[in-house]
């Protein structure tokens, strides 16, 4: 399955990388890089953030996508 995680480097998201990579998933990182960005030197990470710069994600598609960072209301209202 291909999975869009975003974040993934910190945190919870890390562990759902690990267990997903240790399914056989084909995984995409989506974060702004400022975490951990030596993780996971095999897997396909795209830089942006969800607030703004979204052109790394424009004309790609994924199974699903896993968002662990509901940090404000808005951003789970918003996903």
């Amino acid at each position: 399955m291909k999975l869009l995680i975003l974040g993934g480097t910190v945190f919870l998201g890390r562990h759902l990388v690990d267990a997903a990579l240790a399914r056989g998933h084909e995984v995409t990182l989506f974060n702004r890089g400022q975490h951990n960005p030596e993780l996971y030197p095999d897997v396909e990470k795209l830089r942006g953030d969800r607030d703004g710069n979204l052109e790394a994600l424009r004309g790609r598609t994924w199974d699903a996508v896993i968002d662990t960072c509901g940090y404000v209301p808005r951003v789970v209202r918003d996903a």
